[in-house]
């Protein structure tokens, strides 16, 4: 199978989802393949994970079911499931759950930076969430408040103008994105405990200070 071209390759630190699209869409189309062909090492302890994801592609109609699985007789003579793809997606490795459908989780952050990358100028929540949102994906001004913070405590944005206020009488503060810090396509994911992870980097690049009483009252 040829090679793909090197602009679509992903750089950083990849999950198991990944790793397995990315190897899924190295197999030549006319050669099946099992779950257990494109897990290697220590990812084996994954297996469970791997089977969801891999039936979510088929339910998905990523991958085509080549030979069902034989379970029953002698365990010599037992088969696993063969797949091969059915529809290629590019790089990025769909979301989809067990059942197939899609995962949206993250695609509203995966939007606003999308969205920041081709601004001009600088903006604050409201725009950005107006600019960032579709009927699909919508974006919450509050999420894009949350974004934007978020990534000017890492050092993505410079806040070009303070906030001043709260409510409708408020200001909101604005930014705009450092053109050093534009890291790549995929968006620095903002997670629930308050840390910043760039998957261009494959690295988290930002973690909330924890004093010494946080860490004894958990506050």
């Amino acid at each position: 199978m040829a090679r793909k071209p090197a602009h679509l390759e992903l750089v950083g630190g990849k999950g198991l989802r990944q790793r397995m699209w990315d190897r899924i869409r190295e197999i030549p189309s006319d050669r099946p393949f099992s779950l257990l062909d494109i897990l290697y090492g220590a990812e084996i302890n994954s297996e469970c994970t791997a089977r969801e994801y891999i039936t979510g592609l088929f339910h998905a109609g990523y991958l085509n079911l080549r030979q069902a699985a034989v379970t029953t007789g002698p365990a010599s003579r037992r088969t696993p499931n063969l797949y091969s793809l059915a529809r290629d997606a590019g790089a990025e490795a769909p979301r989809v759950r067990k059942d197939g459908t899609p995962v949206t989780m993250g695609l509203a952050q995966e939007q606003m930076w999308r969205t920041l990358r081709m601004m001009k100028t600088d903006t604050n929540a409201r725009e950005l969430a107006a600019h960032a949102g579709t009927p699909e994906i919508p974006v919450r001004e509050t999420a894009a408040h949350d974004y934007l913070r978020n990534l000017h405590l890492a050092g993505y944005l410079e806040c070009v103008k303070a906030g001043k206020g709260v409510g409708r009488g408020g200001i909101q503060a604005r930014y705009r994105l450092l053109p050093d810090r534009n890291t790549g396509p995929r968006p620095p994911m903002v997670c629930r405990a308050d840390a910043v992870y760039d998957p261009n980097l494959g690295k988290t690049v930002w973690v909330k200070p924890v004093t010494e009483e946080d860490a004894i009252y958990g506050t």
